[in-house]
Formats: C-alpha cells, sequence, structure tokens
C-alpha cells in the first residue's frame, strides 16, 4: 500500500492564513508508492492517540504542556509505533502525519505559537513528529534492556543545538557516543558539563567534523575522541 505525502506548499497554504478569512479545508493526500505494505491510517490513529495522552498526562494546571518532559516520553512511543519504511526517509510523509494526525498535538505542544516549521514548512528536520521519532531513532539500544534510556536524557536545546542542528542523526553512533560522554551511566545520567561548557564541546566537535570523518568512527573511538577532545579544550573553555 502507497504511503501518503503532503508537500510544504500545500502545509503552508492550509495553515499560514489570514486570521479574517475561515481556515481552508485539509488538503487532499497524495500518494508515494515505495516499501511494503502498511496501514499508514491505523498506524497513524494509533500515534495519535498516544501523543495525545502524553499531552493531556504532561498539561499542567496552567494549561501549558511541559514540553521537555513531554517530548522525553514521546520519542519512544512514536518509534515503537512506525515501521521501518521508506516513508521515514520522506518529508513529506512526515508533513502528512503531523498535519492530517497530530495537527491538535502540535497546536497544544507549542500553545499561543502559529510556526508552521513545527509543521515541517521550512526546514523538514523541524518537523515535530520527525524530531520525536529521530530522537529516539538516534538513542536506539536493539540489545539494551531498556533500548530507549539514552532518548530521555538531555533537554530540549541539548538535542536541538547539539544534535539535530549539528546533523548527528546521520552519525549516529557518534550521536550515541555524545550523549554517553554527556549524561554517564556511571553517574546515574546526571549531566558531565554544564551548558556553557557543552555549548563550547559542540562549537569544537562541529570545527572538528571539517577534518575528520565522523562516519567511520565506531562508538567506542567516538566516546574516546569526544573525551580527548574535552581534555584539550576544558582549560580554556570557561
Amino acid at each position: 500500500m502507497p504511503y501518503f505525502i503532503l508537500s510544504k506548499a500545500e502545509a503552508r497554504q492550509y495553515l499560514v492564513v489570514d486570521e479574517e478569512i475561515d481556515k481552508p479545508s485539509l488538503p487532499t493526500p497524495r500518494e508515494a508508492d515505495d516499501g511494503p505494505d502498511q496501514d499508514w491510517e491505523t498506524i497513524a490513529s494509533d500515534v495519535s492517540a498516544t501523543l495525545l495522552g502524553l499531552v493531556e498526562k504532561y498539561t499542567g494546571a496552567n494549561g501549558k504542556v511541559d514540553g521537555g518532559a513531554f517530548e522525553a516520553a514521546a520519542g519512544e512511543e512514536v518509534h515503537k509505533r512506525l515501521p521501518s519504511h521508506p516513508a521515514l526517509a520522506d518529508p513529506e510523509f512526515w508533513i502528512w502525519l503531523a498535519l492530517t494526525h497530530c495537527e491538535q498535538i502540535i497546536t497544544r505542544r507549542y500553545a499561543g505559537s502559529t510556526n508552521a516549521k513545527n509543521f515541517g514548512v521550512g526546514g523538514a528536520g523541524e518537523n515535530l513528529l520527525y524530531r520525536l521519532w529521530l530522537r529516539a531513532e538516534i538513542a536506539y539500544e536493539a540489545k539494551a534492556k531498556d533500548k530507549y534510556a539514552l532518548s530521555r536524557f538531555g533537554d530540549i536545546d541539548f538535542w536541538r543545538s547539539h544534535i539535530f542542528r549539528q546533523g548527528y542523526g546521520d552519525v549516529r553512533g557518534f550521536a550515541r557516543a555524545l550523549l554517553e560522554f554527556q549524561f554517564p551511566k556511571n553517574a546515574k545520567r546526571q549531566p558531565r558539563l554544564k551548558i556553557i561548557e557543552i555549548r563550547a564541546l559542540a562549537k569544537h566537535l562541529k570545527r572538528a567534523r571539517s577534518n575528520l570523518m565522523f562516519e567511520v568512527m565506531s562508538e567506542a573511538r567516538a566516546v574516546e575522541f569526544i573525551q580527548s577532545e574535552w581534555d584539550r579544550l576544558a582549560p580554556t573553555s570557561v
């Protein structure tokens, strides 16, 4: 069965409207014919219902969602429910999922904001549903007892600034190494570096990547490399 897609232009036309004009109807999804058959409507409905439950759970007395707690819990739930499929590499699939099944979730997560980027209009990596899935995908350890443990550590800024926007979704072993470095198991996953320090290290690693291929590093080698780079940087970082 083909998977469903919506373009950025279609999403923008639906989301970015004059407040004095009635909101248009949802655009009609198109189909992309790739990958094995999946019942996407049922899968998407399951994702939506689960996330809506988490939105309710993490909504405070002030009516606002605790974004950090919600995203830490939501990533693994999205990841568990989506199959391994070519659709997950298509930004237009994520727009379809966000717009047709999870609009209420995104609207409540970002109450008071109408930023279309959270639906994938603009940079594909800003789509909330994709970010939730990618957070769990990066942290996922198939052989671990708790396969999603690493996905629950780190605040939103850490993931967006130091993982997603650095392109570490393409070098997931390195991303996990950075997570292990910053949230070591032997320290009960407490952050090793202060905010100013992790920012300095992230900038340093970004420069290092221009001369090194992080893609060929094993996770163990990446941990050693990150530690060695921090040892070099630490005396001058603060």
